[in-house]
């Protein structure tokens, strides 16, 4: 197993023998060489842990006394890259964990530290060992909370996609209709490739304005929205950005009617 896992496999081979000595003309090679000298890149250290976590899973419910023993006989403490894939064994799996208000927890020293339940604890670790019956357990499933999913939300709360081009965005607690310019496909020669927003009342490229609209636009033109558009589409200005009403649904009857206006945006 400890091949498998820390050893990479020989590079530069194939049809062109790249990175070898091989390609060299004969009457520049040497008269007497060994097999092993033409090869420039041989192999090198790598960590693949694929294998490991796998045979880890195919050990669930067993003792961990048990699999520990059996993965002992294996990793030899005379190698020193046996002893790496112990270590990332013994990483693997939360062995000094203990029942606390009825959940299996662990001290942990990363994070805040302390007492920590087994569902909020992120690192390495994929196992547990059970504290009251010492069972081999893989770790209960949680959901990864990541910043693009924080940017979808907060798109959904301050934003209502109508046609294409056209949506309402809160700007300050206040609805606007927007209307939606896309960037270049490609930028030509002296070609500036920032844009300025009305929205935002500064210039964005395409990478921030993926990050504010979910595409690659900018907006190019802006107008408050009356009283009686607000009633339509089931909004409400506010002082809070974030607070507005559940969509409604006559969002889409009126579409339109927004879309059709041109002459009443900002430009």
């Amino acid at each position: 197993m400890h091949k498998v896992i820390c050893e990479e496999p020989r590079h530069g081979g194939g049809r062109d023998r790249q990175s070898r000595r091989a390609n060299i003309p004969l009457e520049d090679r040497p008269k007497f060489e060994g097999m092993m000298r033409p090869h420039v890149n041989r192999k090198w250290f790598g960590e693949h842990l694929g294998p490991l976590r796998r045979w880890l899973h195919s050990q669930v419910g067993r003792p961990w006394n048990d699999v520990y023993s059996e993965a002992c006989k294996v990793i030899k403490p005379d190698s020193v890259v046996r002893n790496h894939i112990k270590f990332h064994l013994l990483e693997m799996v939360e062995r000094n964990t203990f029942m606390h208000a009825g959940k299996v927890c662990v001290t942990s020293t990363r994070h805040q530290g302390g007492i920590i339940p087994l569902s909020d604890l992120y690192g390495p670790s994929s196992f547990y060992v059970h504290p009251e019956t010492g069972i081999l357990t893989a770790m209960p499933l949680r959901r990864r909370q990541r910043w693009r999913d924080e940017t979808v939300e907060r798109r959904a709360l301050t934003q209502r996609r109508l046609s294409d081009g056209n949506r309402l965005i809160n700007l300050d607690g206040i609805w606007f209709a927007c209307r939606l310019q896309a960037f270049p496909a490609e930028f030509k020669s002296h070609d500036s490739p920032v844009r300025y927003d009305l929205a935002q009342h500064r210039l964005i490229g395409p990478g921030h304005a993926y990050k504010l609209y979910g595409e690659e636009a900018f907006c190019a033109a802006k107008r408050q929205l009356s009283r009686r558009e607000i009633r339509r589409f089931g909004l409400s200005n506010s002082q809070a950005p974030f607070s507005v009403a559940p969509s409604s649904p006559r969002l889409c009857e009126g579409a339109m009617t927004v879309a059709q206006r041109p002459g009443d945006y900002e430009r």
